[in-house]
């Protein structure tokens, strides 16, 4: 690495640090007096600056690109109004060389993106929610449900057949405790209710999977469809003190339910969508976030090309505060882009791998157009 090289380098890491931290101290700032509500009330202000804390990694990585354009514009603005940046085009380093210096901190800072949003962020968004609901006392509802928490579990044979199909229903979860109020409509046949279970709680275990607490399983009795003659079958009702329900339903499908799928991380991802595919549900929506949090880290370096142009700018072309004015607003475009494709994808207009990458094919293009405006002006 060149004395130049390291120049920039150095420089791109100190500003977009500077920029990063203080962006994340806002977003700090706004979730506490978001929680100010609370404090004194149903937790203490020791136990609020921890759930923040806890979120901070999940903010840091959501910030992350503007930040590092935000620093970058800043140092290639300072280094134009030096005139730092004339000496470097007249000893013959353009614009591809250039970039060549910027990829060293954006790969770096790529890397960084991908251990924060898939190794801290995601474990901590989590851990928050559970201390959230152990200090007030609440349980999980799956609040986007009235009826609690719905769950498809298919079992199957070893020739690998569905052999029973399961629909279990939760009303309420303690993270890392137990599941309550457990409502599992068993299918032993297709179109026919086998048996209904209930029970107060349960509870999973490596060894033998989910144990059912309290449970009552009513067998509905198998009626031919034409039948019109009289019965005496019955439905019949057998009480257990437990019941072992086995480990084909996932012990971590509850807890990755407690978090939005732009917070898991890619194994989480990974893992949750082949369960829905295995047990034939949807999984557009955690498919798109997939492949959006295996692409948002490039952003980075998307960010890094969009900011050479304010590098050919001189001084005359508009104060720092302008410039980074501008940057402000090409990262709201970028991630008003970013959602826009998401949304196109769960809706099932655009492939989730094209809709990941569009936006960032895109930026590289305006940043390409940009270029090109200001060599051809310079």
């Amino acid at each position: 690495m060149t004395i130049i090289s390291r120049m920039v380098f150095k420089q791109i890491m100190k500003n977009s640090l500077f920029v990063l931290l203080t962006l994340v101290a806002l977003f700090a700032f706004f979730d506490l007096i978001g929680q100010s509500g609370d404090i004194g009330t149903t937790y203490s202000l020791l136990q609020a600056f921890i759930m923040t804390g806890l979120i901070l990694p999940s903010r840091c990585y959501e910030v992350l690109p503007i930040a590092v354009m935000l620093g970058a514009i800043f140092t290639l603005a300072r280094f134009a109004q030096t005139s730092q940046f004339t000496v470097l085009r007249v000893s013959g380093i353009g614009p591809w060389k250039f970039f060549g210096m910027l990829l060293a901190p954006g790969i770096v800072l790529v890397i960084f993106a991908y251990l924060l949003g898939n190794m801290v962020a995601p474990p901590a968004q989590r851990l928050a929610k559970e201390l959230k609901l152990d200090v007030s006392g609440s349980d999980f509802t799956g609040k986007e449900l009235d009826s609690g928490i719905w769950v498809r579990d298919v079992q199957r044979n070893e020739q690998g057949r569905a052999s029973q199909v399961s629909f279990v229903n939760v009303k309420r979860l303690k993270p890392g405790e137990a599941a309550y109020d457990w409502v599992i409509y068993v299918f032993d046949k297709p179109n026919h209710l086998g048996s209904i279970i209930t029970a107060k709680s349960g509870t999973y275990s490596e060894e033998k999977g989910w144990i059912l607490h309290d449970v009552t399983q009513e067998a509905v009795p198998t009626i031919p469809k034409d039948s019109r003659a009289q019965t005496d079958a019955a439905v019949t009702m057998k009480a257990m003190k437990e019941m072992v329900w086995g480990k084909s339903l996932d012990g971590n499908i509850f807890g990755l339910l407690m978090i939005k799928p732009e917070d898991m991380s890619l194994q989480e991802l990974h893992h949750y969508i082949e369960y829905l595919k295995d047990n034939g549900q949807t999984y557009k929506r955690f498919d798109t976030a997939f492949w959006s949090k295996a692409f948002y880290p490039l952003a980075i370096l998307v960010m890094l090309a969009l900011s050479m142009p304010f590098a050919y700018q001189n001084a005359r072309s508009g104060g720092m505060a302008i410039k980074i004015f501008g940057g402000i607003m090409i990262g709201i475009f970028y991630y008003a882009l970013n959602n826009l494709f998401a949304f196109m994808s769960v809706l099932d207009s655009v492939p989730s791998v094209l809709s990941a990458m569009m936006p960032s094919i895109l930026m590289l293009s305006c940043a390409g157009a940009a270029m090109w405006f200001v060599e051809r002006r310079t």
